[in-house]
């Protein structure tokens, strides 16, 4: 099973990581895979706040921030930094919270050279 996803999400890691930052899409950001299936995606304004919390290299604090639009709360916490080849990545949780609903994700990211975290799967990263 790693091997399939290494074969499937490993050319996509680079591609994302080697882009120009003009190219970067907004669809690998990290963060963007949060709520895909629910009705808790990310607007442009959350998906900020996530590259804000993975810029800070806070590991000792939780951040947190409400969408005043959607009325999701998230919270983003520091788990681990780690390199990919000369690359910073980071290992975080996010938990959403619609309403009575909670969601919590463990979730991975890489720097992009333009300085974005981009998202990644552990399992697409063969060392």
């Amino acid at each position: 099973m790693n091997r399939i996803w290494h074969n499937a999400f490993y050319p996509a890691l680079l591609i994302a990581l080697l882009l120009p930052q003009a190219y970067a899409s907004l669809d690998l950001l990290a963060g963007v895979e949060a709520g895909i299936e629910t009705d808790t995606a990310m607007t442009t304004i959350d998906l900020d706040r996530t590259q804000e919390a993975l810029s800070s290299n806070n590991f000792e604090s939780e951040h947190v921030w409400h969408n005043d639009h959607t009325g999701i709360q998230y919270q983003i916490k520091l788990l681990r930094s780690y390199s990919y080849g000369h690359y910073p990545c980071l290992a975080y949780q996010l938990k959403i919270k619609n309403g009575e609903d909670l969601q919590e994700k463990s979730l991975d990211a890489c720097q992009h050279r333009s300085g974005k975290w981009i998202s990644v799967s552990p399992s697409s990263m063969a060392f």
